[in-house]
């Protein structure tokens, strides 16, 4: 059974974050419910600090005010340490920044490897908090089912018959 993550233990991973870099992947975990995979995958242009808009695995999200600060925070450190840098990824390493490809999962989660709160664990902290707070979401019922599996078959008899708009 889930239990959720006490505070010393968020505490003892949050020191174990020592680098910029490191101090944003918990955040991401812990706030915006991201998988590692695809922290490591976010772009710059995932980040829009305007808007306070953050996109994850094509979702947009609100920036909380300490994901923002760490977002602003990054870029330019970021830019100092890989001035000429190509690579597009919104973390990068010593081994990525002369490359495009984006930093692996072992280097994104090492910081928190051996923490009581890893990466996946704040994740997983941070899905039960919602759902304590806002319930489970409802599951749809037998005719909800069948009204939408019904909404289907009469959208695919539009697509093929004579007089239909052929999508």
């Amino acid at each position: 059974m889930l239990q959720p993550l006490l505070l010393e233990q968020v505490d003892r991973s949050v020191a174990a974050a020592t680098t910029p870099a490191a101090r944003l992947v918990p955040a991401l975990a812990a706030v915006h419910a991201a998988r590692v995979a695809q922290i490591a995958a976010l772009v710059l242009d995932d980040v829009d600090l305007g808007n306070r808009r953050l996109t994850i695995a094509g979702r947009a999200r609100l920036l909380d005010d300490l994901t923002l600060k760490l977002l602003t925070d990054w870029p330019g450190r970021r830019r100092r340490r890989w001035p000429s840098t190509a690579n597009l990824h919104l973390l990068i390493n010593n081994q990525t920044a002369n490359t495009t490809n984006r930093a692996s999962n072992h280097w994104i989660s090492a910081p928190m490897r051996g923490q009581d709160a890893t990466l996946e664990r704040l994740r997983v902290d941070r899905q039960l908090e919602e759902a304590l707070t806002h319930g489970p979401r409802p599951t749809p019922s037998r005719e909800g089912l069948r009204a939408r599996r019904e909404d289907r078959n009469a959208l695919r008899g539009i697509r093929t018959s004579p007089g239909g708009t052929g999508c």
